[in-house]
């Protein structure tokens, strides 16, 4: 029997993958990998990036998402 990941088996899996991230001492490289993070986020849960009535309707329906988005985001050095 195959088991079915979850939301939640999924969304534990970018929050360990974060907290890795967030060891790296490369800017640049750290900001390439939070950038795929965010990428890869975005499709699995298809969090939507245009329509301001969208997207708080995805922030009332998955605020644990959406406040790990929000973390790595806020993190990201996305200048660099």
């Amino acid at each position: 029997m195959t088991k079915v990941a979850t939301d939640q088996d999924v969304l534990n899996k970018f929050k360990g993958r974060f907290e890795e991230i967030k060891q790296v001492k490369d800017d640049y490289i750290k900001s390439i990998r939070l950038a795929a993070l965010m990428t890869d986020m975005e499709y699995v849960f298809r969090i939507p990036l245009l329509g301001a009535e969208r997207i708080t309707a995805f922030k009332r329906s998955f605020p644990e998402i959406m406040s790990l988005y929000q973390e790595v985001k806020e993190v990201g050095v996305f200048n660099a």
